[in-house]
């Protein structure tokens, strides 16, 4: 009996340690922001075909989870350094890796890169 109640106790302190380690029983995933100041002059017609390859992330590879594309919103006026932020959601650093050679992705930072003055990326695992 006693045998029993300690593989109970130490199955009930794993379960536990578990979830004090990931509360909200996220897994853990890859994250990667890309910040962009766009140069001046960049038109209508090239922002609006950014936005179409960057659509097409999503719909047409397997391997990103999660696809955000935003504005900067700025309400106390002191970060006027980048424009726009793109945000990918992986799974794990296997797909991240696999996106990395995507046709789309490709395209998209063949398009993005002679638009911008300059660009931060930040990759990340969330814990």
């Amino acid at each position: 009996m006693k045998k029993v109640l300690l593989i109970a106790f130490a199955l009930l302190m794993g379960i536990a340690e578990t979830q004090a380690m990931n509360p909200f029983g996220k897994k853990a995933a890859i994250r990667e922001i890309i910040l962009v100041k766009f140069k001046k002059g960049v038109t209508p017609a090239q922002m609006k075909e950014l936005n179409t390859l960057i659509k097409d992330i999503k719909s047409n590879t397997k391997t990103v989870d999660k696809v955000e594309w935003g504005k900067r919103i700025d309400f106390t006026g002191a970060s006027k350094e980048y424009d726009q932020c793109l945000m990918l959601k992986f799974k794990n650093d296997n797909n991240l890796e696999i996106f990395q050679s995507n046709p789309v992705r490709l395209r998209l930072m063949g398009k993005l890169i002679p638009l911008t003055d300059k660009i931060l990326k930040f990759t990340y695992k969330t814990e």
